[in-house]
């Protein structure tokens, strides 16, 4: 088909070169066709223009995996139907490391997967190039030959420029039918966990607000090349006159100050950048993405670069096409300037200067590429006491204005589209360093025992690590609620089971003895994780999650199993079932653990000193049948959130149902006695988890509902122990059984009034 291979060339057949395929691109994607049709002219021009036996584009699904969405010169059947996984394959092995491969044998090459179905028994030369956009892989696009050869610097140059080109244009959502546009978007969107270097301590649940805002959203192609040409010019003219500007108002810098603004002035006026910026306008690309081009090009220089005074230069010329932008887009630095109450900065780099340019009454938080702990930015933040975490390009790439962010400036932890429990965990750390706090602190070590003698067992929900400490600082009992699923949340690919016993261990050790209950991974609904392909369901909470997933898919439960055993190696094992329905559902798990307990028995492992399964009553079915469940498990714990939910048909998630219906109905009450009743017969220990149990005065109503057991939140915990320690059970349960047959909708009023004559603390 070619004969690249002795030319050694792309560009020297027909006069192509990036500027004639960019046109080309142009002009097919002005073209009126459906999407499949754009994509594979697409692939065409680009293997035309490459003078290449084969160009694919593979496409990341949300679920991670790689799929073959158009190619030349490869088996057209398989467009669609053949999916890599990620790392699999040259492909996956591309999209892993987000960085371009060049080799001249594929098969050589360790990662190398063969697939018979696409037909490239007969190629050799392979380059593959990371389609990335904010930071996301969101595809691979790959050039081959049937010659084996090395692809050049100007062939490589070339398919990273087609690769961007083509980022901005899947993410645009104009290369893709409806529903895969909506795919990517939601990968684009899927929230991030990153670990950098902590500068500055602190939390801070905010907003995220960008040093460098990108440019406004814009066309990828001109409609006139001749307007943007004059454009871009325009452009550029203003930069420098706004350099020119900035050196006037400073002209008392010292003599070395002066000297870089000078070389920063010479690089605005550096005829080569103009010339690529131009040539890339020429081409067909849009002023803007034109600057986004170029400026791709010299942060990958900039990678490269040992040479510290290289970089810095090329940092200028970052900075510079950043001003461009601003300068195209009409927005000066003061618009920059404003922020969103409650905003982490991420920046690049930051100087001294410019963190006291912000409104120090909105800045909480920072978050830079580089910095260091000893430099003068992370002088000034630590003096203002602004978190601070540093040598995290990732977070830069990956965060847009107006996210939703948490940063740890003690571990260095990065939150971008965090979870709900994530921010839920976080706002209980943040709660128990108030001034609040401090009084409950010195209730710590002391009974928690009402005023005529009942014990009441408080225990602590956790998900995160950091949370442990917590069971000192509450003197909590242990921890009642250990949600498992959060690690699947916040990782890429499926946590081995390893990792997940590193974890486990972790939490263990920091128990120093206390109990903890490790709840199975409850995903499904509104927990996916972003590598599960999770069939859209109408009414997704009542569909496939937590047990019902773990029994159908024993490659998401065995491992978690097994990491669990091995942590509690010497030590108590207890686990709990997530929405449990059906006795036979708990014989099924059993049975599974069963099976790791004998393989580690056959491996000589250890093993827990005495291991107890619990099943979480989340559904008024399992509730109502609780004696033919209560015989195959340990313990037994309510979710309240999920029970009351069911037991009112009123989704918690709805805007429109939020507030509808109190858990303190006397019907919803009536319920929960009726199964702690269930219970207490069945003589297994039941424990009510959630954050209803938070509520005052529904721990009120529990305790009189003869549940001892309460798992809550780490700060409603001294709260509680407080009432309780001055509430008198037998009047409370005297009080409050006449009134489950109530016809009132909640109980609310009566019990505030009832705590009120009492003079019990509900704050």
């Amino acid at each position: 088909m070619s004969d690249t291979g002795a030319t050694g060339h792309p560009f020297r057949h027909g006069g192509s070169s990036p500027r004639v395929l960019l046109r080309r691109l142009r002009e097919i994607m002005a073209a009126e066709e459906g999407a499949q049709a754009r994509l594979d002219k697409l692939s065409e021009a680009i293997a035309a223009n490459m003078v290449a036996d084969v160009c694919s584009i593979y496409l990341r699904r949300d679920d991670d995996v790689l799929e073959l969405f158009s190619t030349v010169g490869l088996n057209q059947e398989a467009v669609h139907k053949t999916r890599l996984n990620w790392q699999e394959g040259l492909v996956g092995y591309v999209a892993d490391k987000a960085l371009p491969l060049n080799i001249n044998e594929a098969q050589d090459h360790p990662a190398f997967s063969f697939r018979p179905e696409v037909g490239e028994e007969m190629l050799h030369a392979f380059l593959g190039v990371p389609i990335i956009r904010t930071g996301q892989v969101l595809g691979v696009l790959v050039i081959q030959n049937r010659t084996s050869r090395h692809y050049t610097e100007e062939e490589m140059e070339a398919a990273q420029l087609v690769a961007t080109v083509l980022a901005e244009i899947v993410a645009a959502g104009d290369l893709l039918e409806k529903e895969d546009a909506a795919e990517v978007d939601r990968l684009l969107h899927r929230p991030e966990y990153l670990k950098a270097m902590p500068i500055v301590p602190g939390i801070t649940i905010g907003t995220a607000a960008l040093h460098e805002p990108p440019a406004p959203k814009h066309k990828v192609f001109a409609a006139d090349v001749a307007l943007e040409t004059e454009r871009l010019r325009e452009g550029i003219v203003r930069l420098q006159k706004s350099v020119d500007d900035m050196i006037a108002r400073n002209s008392q810098l010292s003599a070395i100050s002066r000297e870089v603004i000078e070389v920063y002035r010479l690089f605005a006026y550096d005829k080569g950048w103009a010339k690529r910026l131009e040539e890339a306008v020429l081409s067909g690309l849009s002023c803007e993405s034109a600057v986004e081009q170029v400026q791709a090009e010299n942060r990958q220089r900039m990678r490269k670069a040992t040479d510290p005074y290289l970089r810095e230069r090329l940092h200028d010329l970052d900075d510079l096409s950043r001003r461009l932008l601003r300068s195209l887009s009409g927005k000066t630095r003061r618009d920059e300037l404003e922020l969103p109450e409650n905003a982490v900065l991420f920046a690049h780099a930051l100087g001294p200067a410019e963190i006291l340019e912000f409104d120090r009454r909105k800045l909480k938080g920072i978050v830079l590429a580089e910095g260091a702990d000893t430099s003068h930015a992370a002088i000034v933040a630590r003096s203002l006491g602004i978190p601070m975490i540093g040598r995290s390009e990732a977070a830069i790439e990956r965060v847009e204005i107006g996210d939703a962010v948490v940063i740890d400036g003690e571990s260095g932890e990065i939150f971008i589209r965090p979870e709900a429990d994530v921010i839920s965990g976080y706002q209980e750390k943040l709660a128990l360093f108030s001034a609040a706090q401090k009084e409950y602190a010195q209730l710590r070590n002391l009974p928690c025992v009402t005023r005529d003698g009942t014990e009441v067992e408080l225990f602590m929900n956790a998900g995160l690590v950091l949370d442990m400490p917590h069971l000192e600082t509450t003197g909590a009992e242990g921890v009642g609620l250990f949600r498992t699923e959060l690690q699947f949340l916040v990782s890429p690919q499926l946590p081995t089971a390893s990792s997940q016993e590193e974890l486990y261990r972790q939490v263990l050790d920091a128990a120093d003895g206390k109990p903890v209950i490790f709840r199975t991974a409850d995903l499904g609904s509104d927990k996916s994780a972003p590598y599960m392909r999770v069939v859209r369901e109408g009414n997704p909470a009542m569909g496939w999650r937590g047990l019902r997933m773990s029994i159908d898919r024993e490659g998401l439960i065995r491992p978690q199993l097994r990491a669990l055993l091995g942590a509690a190696q010497g030590r108590e094992l207890n686990v709990l079932l997530p929405l449990v329905t059906t006795s036979d559902e708990v014989g099924a798990i059993r049975a599974i653990l069963e099976r790791e307990v004998e393989r580690r028995d056959k491996l000589g492992l250890g093993q827990p000193t005495s291991i107890r399964v619990g099943a979480m009553i989340e559904i008024p079915a399992a509730a109502w049948r609780l004696e033919h469940i209560a015989p195959q498990v340990d313990f037994l714990s309510l979710g309240g959130n999920d029970l009351a939910q069911f037991f009112f048909a009123s989704d918690r998630e709805s805007e429109k149902m939020a507030g509808r219906y109190d858990h303190l109905h006397p019907a919803f009450l009536s319920f929960i006695g009726m199964t702690a009743t269930k219970a207490n017969r069945a003589g297994k220990p039941l424990c009510y988890c959630g954050e209803q149990a938070g509520d005052p005065l529904m721990a009120l109503a529990l305790l009189a509902l003869d549940i001892p057991r309460l798992s809550v939140s780490a700060s409603s915990i001294g709260p509680l122990k407080k009432l309780i320690r001055a509430v008198d059970l037998n009047d409370l349960t005297a009080w409050l059984e006449p009134r489950l047959q109530s016809p009132a909708q909640s109980l609310r009023a009566e019990l505030e009034a009832y705590a009120a004559d009492r003079s019990l603390p509900l704050r």
